[in-house]
């Protein structure tokens, strides 16, 4: 087993040591496409279905574990017409390019390692067959067949479906097991330099403090909150919780028993309606009140906790929760992490993971989830631990019409315009509108934002036309412009 993982990892290093520097490719991009070759190689021997620790030796960087239940699930998923599901990845495109370009031949040296590290996952349960040899072809001639080819719209498609083909039949598995060899990484996920050891952890580069909130008092932060338009009864809520948490201070420096008190929330609503901004402010209050020690905020979905590929989906949320120490972390959309038909879903495994940070660091950590009203009792019920933590709510009505008209007009004047009269009167009757005729896709003050915006490209595609237009009409939005965005 050792042998297997060092030949494999000498083999990736040596690769990855070759390559410029501009072509740098993550080893676990690597890994993740070698994980799904060496399934569908062994899916085609007829004698076994591969072996799990083999899996467990393709890895480079760092351990992983899989399960035998994912693992023998993916295997079967394979036993069939397998060849078209294992995309060419999104970094032999760059090498193809690359090779065009500069004269090189990166490509055949990955072919080549293909062929090395296949035959030894072939071998690595006794032998090869001649099932395992025919696949270990195949996959050598769709690399061969992209070599200077550009994956284009069409090719980028097709990859797309096969992702979500193998997603609707194996679930979310199919991501977690193997990654998405046919998706560029994201900017910062690349793994250590070439010629780095291949089977040690890639050293990470220290990442920055995450700034303190600017250090403001109770009633400095109230006063940000209570300067937002609408949200009286979240106003109302959140100074009950401050006297709560103040009383509770007062019992105890005084030697009186105070009773355990939850400080996380839940923030129900739809969106646009100052969720975000509103748990900014928390994490200054709880700071002033002496709760937190930085009171930042740390804002996270469901693509920020759970990782791409099995048994990272701890150490991804782990890393989120470590920047969130001191402050809030404010997780949008949080039912996603329990979707209704979830099964093994691996947002419970990051659910589970917090639930645990909001137990060891319940001195200067807090957890504030939010998303729709109507789904986010699905996820408090998904686990008894986050029942008995998330006790207090507070609902974030949608803006009326007034509302919306005070958020825009807000808007105009911080980015130093001004509106006509008419175009104000019109942009009343037209919020009020569209706060009377709101259906489930109603973005409260991000619809405002586009609508804002949009009254300002068409101010500046009228005021080009003018040959020397004064400060006036530099500085006036006005009912022609509104005409122009509402037509």
């Amino acid at each position: 087993m050792t042998a297997f993982h060092q030949d494999y990892a000498d083999a990736v290093r040596r690769f990855r040591a070759g390559l410029p520097r501009e072509l740098s490719v993550p080893s676990r991009d690597i890994d993740s496409y070698f994980r799904a070759c060496a399934l569908s190689v062994w899916a085609r021997d007829p004698a076994g279905s591969g072996d799990l620790d083999g899996v467990h030796q393709i890895y480079t960087d760092k351990p992983c574990i899989f399960r035998r239940e994912q693992f023998q699930k993916a295997i079967s998923y394979y036993k069939g017409d397998i060849r078209a599901h294992v995309p060419v990845p999104e970094f032999f495109y760059r090498m193809a390019d690359w090779d065009k370009g500069h004269g090189t031949d990166f490509c055949g040296a990955f072919l080549r390692l293909q062929e090395q590290v296949l035959t030894l996952t072939a071998a690595y349960n006794g032998d090869c067959t001649l099932g395992e040899s025919r696949q270990i072809t195949a996959l050598g001639r769709a690399l061969a067949a992209a070599c200077g080819a550009d994956p284009g719209t069409a090719e980028k498609a097709r990859l797309d479906q096969l992702l979500e083909d193998l997603q609707r039949r194996t679930g979310d598995m199919a991501r977690d097991f193997w990654g998405n060899p046919g998706t560029p990484s994201k900017a910062g996920d690349a793994s250590a330099a070439p010629g780095e050891k291949a089977d040690a952890p890639a050293e990470k580069q220290p990442e920055e403090e995450p700034p303190k909130e600017p250090e403001v008092t109770v009633e400095e932060a109230l006063l940000e909150l209570n300067q937002l338009v609408g949200l009286d009864a979240v106003k109302e809520d959140v100074e009950s919780l401050i006297n709560l948490v103040k009383v509770r201070k007062l019992r105890q420096e005084r030697g009186l028993k105070s009773p355990d008190m939850s400080l996380h929330l839940v923030f129900s609503g739809n969106p646009g309606t100052g969720k975000t901004t509103v748990a900014r402010i928390v994490g200054k209050i709880y700071r002033a009140l002496g709760i937190l020690s930085k009171g930042h905020l740390v804002e996270v979905d469901r693509s920020g906790l759970v990782a791409g590929y099995v048994g990272q989906t701890a150490l991804k949320t782990q890393e989120v929760i470590q920047k969130a120490l001191g402050g809030i972390l404010f997780i949008d959309e949080a039912y996603a992490l329990a979707p209704e038909d979830g099964g093994k879903d691996f947002g419970q495994e990051a659910i589970d993971t917090v639930l645990k940070a909001m137990e060891d660091h319940r001195d200067d950590f807090v957890v504030i989830v939010a998303g729709y009203a109507t789904l986010m009792p699905r996820f408090i019920d998904s686990n008894p631990g986050l029942k008995s933590r998330f006790n207090k709510y507070l609902h974030f009505a949608d803006y009326d019409g007034a509302q919306l008209y005070e958020i825009l007009r807000g808007m105009v004047e911080r980015s130093d315009y001004r509106l006509s009269e008419e175009a104000a009167e019109g942009l009343k009757k037209h919020l009020e509108a569209l706060y009377q005729h709101r259906d489930q896709n109603f973005g409260n003050a991000r619809d405002v934002r586009n609508l804002f915006e949009k009254l300002v490209a068409a101010q500046a595609n009228r005021v080009a036309g003018i040959a020397a237009p004064t400060d006036e009409e530099l500085l006036t939005v006005t009912a022609r412009d509104l005409e122009a965005v509402l037509s």
